[in-house]
């Protein structure tokens, strides 16, 4: 079962029954977006566009209709700024989930920066919560303990075909998480779609996929990729 919203998410969890959903994966927007020239030296900016410029209500609000249709042994993994993670940690509390662990994403090829000046970023963080008092999913792979590092090439063109999202993540890393906290058949929900990177791993894996994306030019991009 694949379904896909082209609306906000506030409108379109009206329509997902509570205590449906086995897992919610998803990269909201950073809200990180700023001018710069970037693109002036050669690299890629990060004014991603007015999707990811609001007020950190807008980041969080989203965990509190989320969590009534979470089942009652269902997760969340949520991408984040750094600098926000403890305040998606209190979200998440708040609302009757118990935060597991951070993850990472560690990039092989990151973006560059002046070296003499900074540290490169290569990596983002996910915050990994579940259901207060659940017996959540977690199917280890690693003989002995698998550390909370996913090792992926930022997204290749290959994978932007219909045009890609300025912060579009990887199938592979989406794969890892997919396989890691669900099921065959689990129900798994991204409100913050995107081009749909959630939604073809889930089909990949033999998983349900419901996926909101109120961007009409990436909800076209998330369909003709799930096609």
């Amino acid at each position: 079962m694949i379904k896909l919203f082209n609306d906000d998410y506030k409108n379109a969890l009206s329509s997902i029954q509570d205590h449906s959903i086995d897992l919610v994966l998803t990269d909201p927007p950073y809200l990180i977006s700023k001018r710069n020239n970037f693109k002036t030296m050669g690299r890629s900016g990060i004014d991603f566009g007015e999707w990811d410029k609001g007020t950190d209500d807008s980041l969080l609000h989203w965990i509190t209709l989320v969590s009534k249709k979470v089942t009652k042994n269902g997760s969340i993994i949520c991408f984040c700024d750094w600098k926000k993670i403890s305040y998606v940690c209190d979200k998440l509390d708040s609302s009757g989930f118990t935060v597991k662990d951070p993850l990472r994403w560690i990039k092989t090829n990151p973006m560059p920066r002046n070296r003499d000046r900074r540290y490169i970023t290569d990596y983002e963080f996910a915050v990994w919560a579940v259901k207060r008092g659940s017996k959540w999913t977690f199917n280890r792979k690693d003989d002995t303990y698998d550390r909370p590092k996913f090792t992926h090439a930022i997204t290749s063109k290959s994978e932007k075909v219909f045009g890609g999202h300025p912060t579009q993540k990887p199938i592979e890393l989406m794969k890892d998480l997919v396989i890691r906290h669900s099921n065959p058949n689990d129900v798994i929900l991204d409100p913050f779609m995107g081009s749909g990177s959630t939604g073809v791993a889930c089909k990949q894996l033999n998983r349900n996929f419901i996926g909101i994306e109120l961007n009409e030019t990436y909800f076209k991009m998330a369909e003709k990729r799930l096609e």
